[in-house]
């Protein structure tokens, strides 16, 4: 079976460049994807990184929707214990009418942020996103007309406006614990390979195994995020890979940096004494696309979330154009 692909955009800064760059070249991504064959396009949210212009995707989201026609916008994520459950409900309802049909939420249960930032954001915590995340989900069933609240619960009389149709919801993952509760609650699962590389079979068999079906998903359906990159060679899709390369290796000894052009990055990385860690999927858009549908043969994901980065707009639009043509190719053949 082919898995759809959709888009996973952080909306990253490079240095010598502003987030109002970044910003703005999230806009001409999203525009590209639109014209192009990809489901849906999500954008992220960090606090306090150096790295990343997305800080708050409900405006993102809002934004890229009134420039685009049919592919859907979604988060990935709205970390939930930043967050009020009725504003989340109260904003999602809203675009969900302005947008119908073309908006989704997905949940994470961190706060995206270091712990200072975390504190500075003011959120209930962690600790209390299953309560949170049940309260967001009646709030949306009330306000869409699907479940009314009972006469006891302790919502009732407070409506998550505007009323109409609710977004869909999932929730985001990087372990078969949290993996195994996004199942139990019955929503759609998005498994962050970019943060546990490799962990997706054993968190996507714990999500199949405890799947119960909600007013929100009736049957399990599980998508992998991973980072990809396609360019036209394997030693051009090499050299492109060098920025997003040399930000996981300072990533990984601490630091959390702007992002490299090719050049730098790839001096960077020939005097780095460590080798960068090994991530994704980079090569030619056949080899991508082919990779791509052996890990869903081998984690049952029937959907992609495909983050390429590099420091051209041009060289971002054209690995989504290479990975789509080439997976359109390869399941026509196998048809």
């Amino acid at each position: 079976m082919k898995p759809t692909l959709s888009i996973l955009d952080p909306s990253p800064i490079f240095k010598g460049r502003s987030a109002a760059d970044a910003l703005n070249e999230s806009r001409a991504l999203v525009q590209a994807a639109d014209t192009m064959n990809f489901r849906s396009y999500w954008v992220q949210e960090h606090h306090n990184a150096s790295s990343f212009a997305g800080t708050t995707p409900e405006v993102l989201m809002a934004d890229l929707a009134a420039r685009t026609s049919r592919i859907t916008l979604g988060s990935g994520g709205i970390m939930l214990p930043n967050y009020s459950p009725l504003k989340v409900a109260e904003w999602g309802q809203t675009l969900s009418q302005l947008y119908p049909e073309r908006i989704e939420i997905g949940l994470g249960r961190a706060t995206g942020a270091d712990p200072r930032a975390s504190a500075a954001l003011l959120g209930p915590g962690g600790q209390n996103f299953p309560t949170m995340l049940r309260m967001l989900m009646d709030w949306l069933l009330d306000s869409s007309g699907e479940v009314k609240f009972p006469e006891d619960h302790r919502a009732r009389g407070i409506a998550a406006n505007p009323a109409g149709p609710h977004p869909d919801l999932w929730m985001l993952c990087s372990s078969p614990g949290s993996a195994a509760f996004a199942g139990q609650m019955g929503l759609k699962l998005a498994f962050a390979d970019f943060l546990n590389p490799g962990g997706a079979s054993d968190a996507l068999a714990a999500y199949y195994d405890a799947f119960e079906p909600s007013p929100f998903c009736a049957e399990p359906y599980a998508a992998v995020g991973l980072v990809v990159l396609a360019a036209e060679t394997q030693a051009e899709a090499d050299r492109l890979s060098a920025p997003i390369k040399a930000w996981a290796l300072g990533r990984a000894t601490g630091k959390f940096t702007q992002y490299l052009d090719t050049d730098t990055a790839l001096e960077t990385l020939e005097r780095a004494p460590l080798e960068p860690p090994q991530r994704g999927i980079i090569g030619t858009g056949e080899t991508v696309a082919q990779r791509l549908m052996e890990t869903a043969e081998q984690t049952r994901a029937r959907e992609f979330f495909m983050l390429s980065i590099t420091d051209s707009l041009e060289t971002r639009i054209q690995s989504y154009r290479l990975i789509e043509q080439a997976m359109s190719k390869l399941t026509a053949a196998t048809a």
